[in-house]
């Protein structure tokens, strides 16, 4: 997993955690070099404290073969009540932590799985290269998350918020 560390970008974190600020449901893209390419809907779990988004997901999804084989995703979220839409681009990995597995469990994943037990049930971090979110304003689309950006050059450009 990468071990990049967001925390001294709080204001591009603050931003993507007042977007998805509780359990969302999000589409999830993968296999990005196909046409048409892999999407399903996926629950974010949790934003954790370096800004890593957590999944759970099957052993059995086409998703967790096609992160095997290229690990590069986009997430898609949209929320039409707020009108706020937002698009993350970064890497999965597939991630094996009995301790983090117990602590994001919750019963609606039933739904899905036969218990926090299931052989299948696995967890996905998503470690974020850059995000955007539809500007209404401006009816525009913002680059405010740009992790290649800000380890080139300390300086902002407007609507960047540098790491």
């Amino acid at each position: 997993m990468n071990k990049r560390n967001y925390m001294k970008n709080e204001e591009g974190l603050r931003k993507v955690r007042t977007l998805i600020d509780e359990q969302k449901t999000v589409m999830m893209a993968s296999n990005l070099d196909t046409k048409p390419f892999s999407v399903c809907p996926m629950t974010v779990q949790q934003m954790d404290e370096k800004g890593d988004l957590w999944f759970f997901v099957s052993k059995e999804s086409g998703l967790f073969k096609d992160i095997e084989d290229d690990n590069r995703i986009q997430i898609i979220y949209s929320d039409d009540k707020k009108q706020q839409y937002l698009s993350i681009f970064g890497n999965a990995t597939h991630i094996k932590a009995e301790k983090k597995k117990d602590e994001l469990w919750n019963h609606t994943l039933l739904n899905w799985f036969e218990g926090k037990d299931d052989p299948n049930l696995t967890l996905i971090s998503v470690n974020m290269e850059n995000a955007f979110f539809w500007d209404n304003e401006n009816s525009k689309l913002v680059p405010f998350f740009d992790a290649e950006e800000s380890m080139a050059s300390n300086s902002g450009e407007k609507g960047f918020v540098n790491l």
